[in-house]
């Protein structure tokens, strides 16, 4: 674990830079407060999907805050932030790419990690160009300041991979996190379909971890030919709507006569392209998903296991009539 006065801080990155992200978790572990929490996780360590040096640094310290029995609370924020962290790794590493995205192995990459603010600070500083009393007061300080700070060093990287290790092998850690925080937390319906994809997600359940945390953002694909689905839940039924285009063509997915949002507006299945068959309690399934099934099964609410059931079950592809998984497990 970096120990917070480690000077290593000031170097690993994060989306804004100007946070003592150190101070934060060293209050944290005095104070909660679920505002400054929030914006540090979600606006700071992992902004819109992105996450960053400093991410995986601080993941061992919020563990840490989670693990007593008192901390519920604390716990259930922190497992819904490190589970989506590694769904964001997981995703990363479709590309096959098995390094942490954000924490890069070369003292080359972390230095191009600044490319951006050496350009931010080329344009305030170009005398043609006339600039706003923030700019001059707040963003060319800051900009200076972040570009003053040592580089990352061959030392350093040594100790990179060192947190690289750390946070991999925190993932069970993670999943256990996640799973007790459901439990516990099981009034609170907005965090229980997430927690469900933070349990998949340190499992390596890739793709069912991004329907569970996209939900219905989710774009699914027929395994065998591509192509691609959105869905709508009905009750207990999940409806597929087919993608106009093929899996290669350029313009985003459209979606026939928009039956989709018909259907949604109308509140029936009424236009669908397919219906999935959910997972049954007689299917053979791997025992991280049918542990998974049993937990979302626990909570009081049936969106969680209806959701489940449906992404662990099988579905007729229109395009190529392959009968398949909805999605690889």
């Amino acid at each position: 674990m970096l120990a917070l006065n480690d000077p290593l801080w000031a170097k690993l990155d994060d989306a804004h830079r100007d946070r003592d992200i150190p101070r934060l978790l060293a209050g944290f572990s005095q104070a909660w407060d679920d505002e400054i929490a929030k914006s540090l996780f979600w606006d700071c360590l992992c902004h819109q999907g992105t996450c960053y040096g400093a991410t995986y640094a601080a993941i061992p310290h919020l563990l840490e805050i989670a693990e007593p029995d008192g901390n519920r609370r604390e716990r259930f924020e922190i497992a819904l932030f490190a589970g989506f962290v590694v769904h964001c790794v997981l995703e990363h590493r479709r590309t096959g790419d098995e390094a942490l995205p954000g924490l890069p192995e070369t003292t080359e990459a972390w230095d191009r990690k600044l490319d951006c603010y050496r350009s931010l600070l080329a344009s305030l500083e170009d005398r043609g160009r006339d600039i706003s009393h923030y700019e001059r007061n707040e963003l060319l300080p800051r900009y200076r300041k972040i570009l003053r700070t040592a580089p990352i060093g061959r030392a350093d990287i040594v100790r990179i991979k060192a947190i690289r290790t750390e946070f991999l092998s925190a993932l069970p850690r993670i999943g256990k996190m996640c799973e007790q925080a459901l439990v516990e937390m099981s009034h609170d319906e907005s965090g229980l379909v997430p927690l469900l994809g933070g349990v998949a997600a340190a499992e390596g359940h890739r793709d069912l971890a991004g329907l569970l945390f996209h939900e219905e953002a989710s774009l699914l694909r027929c395994t065998r030919c591509g192509w691609g689905y959105r869905y709508l839940l009905f009750g207990n039924q999940m409806a597929l709507y087919a993608d106009e285009h093929p899996p290669s063509a350029k313009p985003a997915a459209i979606f026939a006569d928009n039956a989709l949002l018909r259907d949604h507006k109308e509140k029936a299945a009424s236009r669908h392209d397919s219906l999935v068959v959910p997972a049954a309690d007689t299917d053979a399934l791997a025992p991280s998903l049918a542990r998974l099934l049993l937990l979302a099964e626990r909570a009081p609410a049936q969106r969680p296991a209806v959701l489940l059931r449906n992404f662990l079950g099988s579905f007729r592809c229109r395009q190529c009539g392959a009968i398949g998984p909805l999605c690889v497990t």
